[in-house]
């Protein structure tokens, strides 16, 4: 009993570092801040219970694993995944009782080697998804720009006069200055002649 309390543990522990729905669900939280806590009181619990219920068949731990992982992930596991994790921990937990300790130790390691392999694409995806999320940062910044561009260049045409506008002043004040020097002209004793026209005095 002393080599199954210090190596089921360990056992528990490499299994679930490498279910996928597991570490999913702890690296998003899924069990809320404390996801990492529960996930190590998750091994306690699951070896308690293995070590409470005599002649453990797979199905009874899969429908514990369940129960655990929608009460405190809130996660439905529906990819076959518990099946093979509770298949997995009855049977190293039999060879445990058996006291075949070499064949328990080749299948930690091999546990812990497929854990790793998991942790490491698990950071590849966070790192691909971070990148994605930059992508976009920048795609946003520069829609953000392009319209501030125009924003500007609107504000501009609606300050400045219009070509119409302008021509319109240009042609007024035309007018003025052509009737300023008419009634200028009159003044001063001078006839206007205009095309086509008689004199007049």
């Amino acid at each position: 009993m002393a080599a199954l309390t210090l190596q089921f543990p360990e056992v528990i522990d490499a299994i679930f570092k490498g279910w996928t729905a597991l570490q999913l669900a702890v690296a998003h939280s899924f069990g809320g801040t404390h996801s990492k806590a529960k996930a190590e009181w998750f091994v306690e619990a699951t070896e308690q219970w293995m070590k409470e219920n005599s002649d453990v068949d797979a199905y009874e731990l899969e429908d514990f694993l369940a129960e655990i992982m929608s009460a405190e992930f809130n996660t439905v596991v529906d990819d076959n995944s518990l099946v093979e994790v509770a298949t997995k921990i009855c049977k190293i937990y039999r060879l445990i009782c058996q006291g075949d300790y070499g064949q328990v130790n080749n299948i930690v390691s091999g546990l812990q080697k497929s854990a790793a392999v998991t942790s490491s694409q698990k950071q590849q995806v966070d790192s691909d998804e971070d990148d994605d999320d930059d992508d976009m940062d920048v795609a946003n910044e520069n829609v953000m720009n392009h319209i501030n561009a125009l924003e500007l260049n609107r504000t501009a045409n609606e300050s400045s006069p219009s070509a119409s506008e302008n021509t319109n002043s240009d042609q007024s004040n035309g007018t003025s200055q052509s009737n300023d020097n008419s009634q200028s002209n009159e003044e001063d004793g001078w006839i206007n002649v205009t095309k086509g026209g008689k004199p007049k005095k």
